[in-house]
């Protein structure tokens, strides 16, 4: 009983302040009206009527061209906003419904709600959760462009409302928020996960802000009544300050405070010729949109479907990417006979095979950007480049290529991208190693000392010794402060299985152990882990004794990994050099390639805060060898049931297409005319083209 009385307390309490959020904004609309009455002398209805009659046709067409200037950069705001929440519904009738949406808002107030309400009506498929989410987007990323719109113009406007200090202060807050957003790109509060926009988003998001509200201040100069000497330039910071304060107030259509803060920034010109601009403005900008508005929201069959005849600038995502042939693979697709063995780090990193065509690349898309990795995986690079510009595009990221070959930076530079050497490769033959020669004798000496301190190279057991090895690393992260990843791996167990890992063992003891990703190509060198007092020559020790394993398993190639190879690179590791020296390997150049150097910039800086600040790792997959023993037997929907993993099924449809295409040549074999194999070779063929459509998706 003692609870009931709270509980009436609370919801009496939540009622008052629903009552007051409605309320307020009016309060606030007509107090804003009543100190403009006060301090300015606003016309007659009659006097109102004669300025409006005075005004030419050229400045109602030209406020109107304004005008849907500033709304067709508003619909823009909306693709960008469908892009971040990756609602598959970023093409022209995004844009029309982002156009509508904010056409009523701005003019009935509340725009959480009808904002949110208008998208949804106007988007067949959009989730109500997903339309609040957008009009929450819009909304506060419009106030932070604002906000920094705002910071220039009191910065660059008159004397009479310029503000050096405020305008400082909140570019240089706007300045730290970006920066935010690139350190700490998801921010986790509870249960609750927000994902910034991107650096491109916010960019675009800057830019699109500033032509809607240039376009709308310069509708609101034209419609200035003939003698009214105001320069369009002292008109827009005034005009940009006046908006930032109305929609602060939550007046519907900002109606008062808008009025009362530019006449206040204006007074010389805080006359009836102003208020009746403000009128004609809010005409042409507020009252037409929203009643254009409401009417295709009454009756949708107003604004039918929009046929793109030229989607060339703008791909939707309801296919797979919008790229013709475009599939997500996971990591475990991933090939023995694959041409680059380091790409197997996408197992950790989470990273993906995508296939343009026939052409795989392994690509990781992170907050900022979608990086491919070291060039293709197959198929030809020259094929893929504008896929991937495209890909990066539909997620408001920045596009580049990570240590591709010379080869392959040749074929970027004849499409127009930047290109800049960051590394060189260390690359072996391990077929025709060998010790001797005068470029060797530091490996020697090295060898010789690992010998004579009793260490003893060898490869790993089929069982890792894994809590050993993980106190090697352990001790090896706490003596060279942590572990970098995302370009390089991080020890995990189930890793290392992946992997040819050599261990270094003194007497009994293991000190250190090296693995390799493996293809039937090449190896490539991934992790060293030693323990601060390892014997000197132990890891020359280990990449010999791998050096030796690649040449028994007629591996052509063996890469030891990269080293920095740019002007600060010297200053980086210049050990790391040192100790691959040793075997004498030949140096390949590496590069990053991108369409622009802005885009260089920013995939840069992205691959520094993946690099020193990896994500966690992650959850590993179970084993799947009973699945595919099962796979090899599958015959029947249960089958399908007990084959768990993506491989499993993708094995178990095309074993069933199998099955069904033997079957029906056995049938056809025992018809004769062979009318009943060209009747059924169409139908295999369906079949056929159904099962790879069905891996495709």
């Amino acid at each position: 009983m003692s609870r009931r009385p709270f509980f009436a307390r609370r919801a009496v309490t939540q009622s008052l302040a629903r009552a007051l959020r409605l309320i307020l904004p009016v309060v606030v609309m007509i107090g804003c009206l009543k100190l403009l009455h006060m301090h300015v002398v606003l016309p007659s209805l009659g006097e109102l009527g004669h300025i409006l009659r005075s005004l030419s046709p050229w400045q109602w067409i030209g406020a109107l061209i304004a005008t849907g200037v500033s709304f067709w950069a508003l619909g823009r705001y909306d693709i960008v906003a469908h892009r971040h929440l990756k609602t598959g519904m970023d093409g022209p009738q995004a844009r029309r419904a982002g156009i509508i949406a904010i056409a009523l808002s701005q003019t009935l107030g509340f725009g959480l709600v009808t904002g949110a309400f208008a998208r949804w009506r106007m988007l067949k498929g959009l989730r109500p959760l997903q339309a609040a989410q957008l009009t929450g987007i819009v909304a506060i990323t419009f106030l932070i462009a604002l906000a920094g719109v705002c910071g220039v113009a009191l910065i660059a406007s008159p004397t009479n409302v310029s503000s050096t200090w405020l305008g400082t202060f909140i570019l240089v807050a706007a300045a730290a928020m970006t920066a935010a957003t690139l350190i700490f790109p998801v921010v986790r509060i509870g249960r609750v996960t927000l994902r910034w926009p991107s650096l491109t988003a916010i960019a675009a998001l800057g830019f699109w802000a500033m032509i809607d509200v240039v376009a709308a201040g310069t509708a609101l100069w034209l419609l200035l009544p003939s003698g009214t000497e105001l320069p369009l330039a002292a008109l827009l910071p005034a005009y940009f300050l006046a908006l930032g304060v109305a929609i602060l107030s939550s007046a519907p259509g900002g109606a008062g405070a808008f009025e009362l803060a530019l006449c206040a920034m204006l007074p010389a010109h805080a006359t009836t010729e102003i208020i009746a601009a403000i009128v004609a403005f809010r005409l042409v900008y507020y009252a037409l949109p929203a009643l254009i508005a409401g009417l295709c929201l009454g009756w949708p069959s107003l604004a039918p479907p929009i046929r793109a005849a030229d989607t060339s600038d703008e791909t939707s995502t309801a296919d797979p990417e919008a790229l013709q042939g475009s599939a997500i693979r996971p990591a475990s697709f991933l090939t023995r006979n694959r041409p680059i063995a380091e790409s197997a780090v996408i197992q950790q990193n989470g990273g993906h095979i995508h296939a343009f065509g026939l052409n795989q690349v392994a690509l990781l898309d992170s907050p900022q950007a979608s990086i491919a990795l070291f060039g293709t995986i197959s198929g030809h690079l020259v094929e893929v480049l504008q896929s991937l510009r495209t890909h990066a595009k539909l997620r408001n990221a920045v596009v580049c290529l990570y240590k591709c070959s010379a080869r392959d930076a040749v074929q970027c530079r004849r499409a127009g991208w930047r290109l800049l050497r960051i590394a060189q490769e260390a690359v072996l033959s391990p077929l025709q190693f060998s010790d001797t020669g005068s470029n060797r004798r530091q490996l020697r000496r090295k060898l010789r000392q690992a010998e004579r301190a009793g260490v003893s190279a060898r490869p790993a057991a089929d069982v890792l010794p894994i809590d050993q090895m993980a106190q090697i690393d352990a001790a090896w992260q706490a003596a060279n402060g942590g572990a970098m990843g995302t370009t390089m791996g991080r020890f995990q167990p189930e890793y290392l299985a992946q992997q040819r890992v050599f261990i270094a063992w003194h007497d009994t003891k293991i000190v250190g152990f090296v693995s390799f990703h493996h293809s039937t190509t090449e190896w490539c060198l991934d992790l060293i882990r030693l323990l601060p007092d390892a014997p000197d020559g132990c890891c020359h020790a280990l990449i010999r004794t791998a050096i030796a394993g690649a040449a028994e398993a007629d591996v052509p190639r063996l890469s030891l990994a990269s080293v920095p190879d740019h002007r600060f690179a010297k200053r980086i590791d210049p050990g790391l050099r040192r100790f691959k020296t040793c075997f004498a390997p030949r140096w390949e150049d590496r590069y990053v390639a991108a369409p622009s150097w802005p885009h260089m910039m920013i995939a840069l800086g992205e691959l520094l805060r993946l690099v020193h600040y990896p994500a966690p790792l992650p959850h590993w997959p179970a084993s799947t060898d009973d699945s595919d023993a099962k796979v090899n037997t599958v015959g029947s929907q249960s089958d399908i049931a007990a084959a768990t993993t993506e491989d499993a099924v993708w094995r178990t449809l095309e074993q069933q297409g199998l099955e069904q295409h033997t079957q029906d040549q056995h049938w056809d074999a025992l018809y004769d005319g062979g009318e009943r194999a060209r009747r059924d070779a169409t139908h295999n063929e369906d079949e056929e083209n159904e099962i790879a459509l069905i891996r495709r998706a």
